[in-house]
């Protein structure tokens, strides 16, 4: 059985925590469909996955700990690298795997959820960050900005992230947040942003047309009307 991880990867040593990432999700679909074939070519798919699995993992950690020496010792340096990609998912993922939570993980945890559109979860972890670091300004210009979305006072645009920098200069990454877009919390994207009073309301509408329907017809739906 073949140990290196960048080779079951198809990958070289030397490919981006993004290229692994790449390799193994295009390897995963491919298996994850064969694992249904009959006989042995079914199994050896099975096995194929829970290979892959572990040479992903292994894969990112030796590149994550590579990007970290590059980026200065940085525990953050692939999370920021991911965010810069738009690589949000991955981003994720290295969030989740660190266990020493600070005032920059939520902080950066915020900007994940920002770009989901999760704007009431990303509040919340730009709170935690401040309780956290209470003297942080750059927290605290973040959640000014981020509540002046949510209000609607910026309709177009916000720029907040801020994660590259050269020669003392910082440089924004802009994500665009337009009213047409923003989801004010995971749940009221499930829901689709429907108040239950408008339900409510539809609801008691349907009812009133049918009982109109009906009387027409010689009958009666609702008899008190």
């Amino acid at each position: 059985m073949q140990n290196d991880p960048f080779v079951i990867l198809g990958v070289s040593e030397s490919a981006t925590q993004s290229e692994i990432f790449d390799a193994y999700k295009r390897l995963r679909d491919k298996y994850s469909d064969e694992r249904f074939l009959e006989g042995e070519a079914g199994a050896n798919a099975a096995r194929k996955l829970n290979e892959l699995y572990d040479a992903y993992n292994e894969a990112m950690d030796i590149a994550s700990r590579r990007a970290s020496v590059a980026g200065g010792g940085s525990k953050y340096y692939g999370v920021e690298n991911a965010i810069r990609q738009k690589n949000f998912a991955e981003a994720q993922r290295l969030l989740d795997n660190i266990s020493s939570r600070d005032g920059e993980w939520h902080y950066l945890q915020s900007v994940v959820f920002y770009n989901n559109n999760w704007l009431l979860e990303s509040k919340k972890q730009l709170e935690i960050a401040i309780e956290k670091e209470p003297g942080n300004e750059k927290y605290r210009r973040s959640l000014s900005k981020l509540n002046s979305a949510i209000n609607g006072e910026r309709p177009h645009q916000e720029s907040w992230y801020n994660a590259d920098k050269a020669g003392g200069q910082t440089t924004q990454n802009t994500y665009t947040e337009g009213p047409q877009n923003r989801r004010r919390s995971y749940s009221q994207y499930r829901g689709g942003g429907q108040s239950d009073t408008a339900n409510c309301c539809n609801a008691c509408s349907a009812c009133l047309c049918a009982d109109c329907c009906c009387e027409c017809m010689g009958g009666d739906l609702i008899t008190c009307c």
